[in-house]
């Protein structure tokens, strides 16, 4: 019982942690005809939020000192219901601004957090919990993306702020089971080590996180844009849009589970890979068939790319402190990296005038992980490998030193 109460707990909260991001896309056009901004101007409402949740996860570590897992949680939570609700109010472009980056800020706090507590009470099946952390994401995501725009006939401010209700109801979930498991759960508690900034497989998480997650929102901005330039109604680009978020919804999940039974980290990743790579090359060309095959190959990779990002920094650490602290690490460099793409993907739309330069970026990135993932050992563990070693070698001690005590 007490499982399946926290898993509902993981889905609700994660539930909540794309919202104020996917609801933007399928109202660029309307928000930058309204506000008269340009594509630079409008890829700020989406990338802000983002390296938000880079720069602002540096707090995870002092927040959770301070006030402990649960009040941070929650505090955050609140502040997400705000940010959000406020777009109903204030539809200025500053306050789009300031509203992305409390939305932001509250990602970035809740985010390492709940991997913690996934850390805590599912050790043994993180790649399960992983798959449902995912999922609801990309159920938030989906939901937005699929009705952001048909609810946005006379405002499209106040469909931006609806989406707030649903921070309001995770905190009271969160508030409700956390009370009642208050003596099992993990409270505010020095912690001696900071982020494993030293460590080199560390820095191999970020670089995946980031490409990844720049691909993302790259794809989540954009994509919309493309298939508009490419003759599609805006209403119909917004379902394809909602096409390729269920796809990668559906695969987050999926491909974390697969990955408790079958195929290493670097085969997933590599599939993953070339799906995105066909997926691109399909949405190059101008035919119906192959750009909704290449909406749905490219939902595929992403989908199972995300969860992998998250995976990483959860195999690498031992216990719930050191999972937040490496997740918050690999989040907070990977998110700015990641939120830095689609603004630099909106000032190359404005000067080559085609929504096609982001396709070629998608090649650059996902090339890019690619030959990472080819080179060296990848993202394997290696501090877990040596480890292992000098465990063997340990063991190893032990016997030679039982069976000489046995000879005398």
């Amino acid at each position: 019982m007490k499982n399946k109460k926290m898993i509902f707990v993981v889905f609700i909260v994660a539930l909540n942690l794309r919202l104020g991001i996917s609801s933007i896309p399928p109202l660029i056009g309307l928000i930058k005809q309204d506000l008269q901004l340009n594509n630079f101007q409008v890829s700020l409402l989406t990338s802000i939020p983002v390296i938000c949740m880079g720069v602002m996860a540096f707090g995870v570590k002092r927040m959770q000192q301070q006030l402990g897992r649960d009040r941070s949680i929650l505090l955050c939570l609140f502040l997400l219901a705000i940010g959000t609700a406020s777009r109903s109010l204030l539809s200025n472009y500053l306050s789009l601004v300031l509203s992305a980056i409390v939305i932001g800020f509250s990602i970035a706090i809740i985010g390492p957090l709940l991997s913690s507590l996934i850390k805590e009470f599912f050790p043994q099946q993180t790649g399960l919990l992983i798959g449902v952390y995912s999922i609801s994401m990309g159920i938030g995501s989906a939901t937005a993306s699929k009705f952001s725009l048909l609810l946005a006939e006379d405002s499209w401010s106040f469909v931006l702020g609806s989406w707030g209700v649903f921070a309001i109801v995770a905190g009271g979930v969160w508030y409700f089971v956390m009370r009642q498991k208050a003596a099992n759960m993990t409270t505010a508690s020095p912690i001696s080590n900071g982020f494993p900034l030293k460590k080199i497989q560390a820095w191999k998480m970020v670089l995946f996180f980031g490409l990844q997650s720049g691909m993302f929102y790259g794809v989540s901005t954009w994509l919309v844009e493309l298939l508009v330039q490419k003759g599609f109604t805006r209403v119909d680009a917004s379902q394809y849009l909602t096409i390729f978020v269920i796809v990668q919804m559906i695969f987050s999940f999926i491909i974390p589970v697969l990955m408790d039974h079958w195929g290493s980290t670097r085969s997933w990743i590599m599939i993953c890979g070339a799906m995105i790579l066909l997926g691109v090359g399909c949405l190059l060309t101008s035919y119906f068939f192959l750009l909704i095959g290449g909406i749905v190959l490219i939902g595929f990779g992403l989908g199972g790319y995300f969860p992998i990002a998250m995976l990483l920094p959860l195999q690498a650490s031992d216990d719930p402190m050191e999972a937040s602290l490496w997740t918050g690490m690999v989040q907070s460099f990977g998110y700015i990296v990641g939120g830095v793409i689609p603004i630099l993907l909106g000032v190359m739309v404005d000067i080559f005038q085609t929504f096609n330069v982001f396709l070629y970026v998608m090649i650059i990135l996902c090339g890019g992980i690619l030959l990472l993932t080819i080179q060296g050992r990848g993202y394997e563990n290696d501090e877990k490998s040596e480890s292992g070693e000098r465990n063997d070698s340990t063991v190893r001690k032990l016997h030679s030193t039982k069976r000489a005590d046995d000879r005398r």
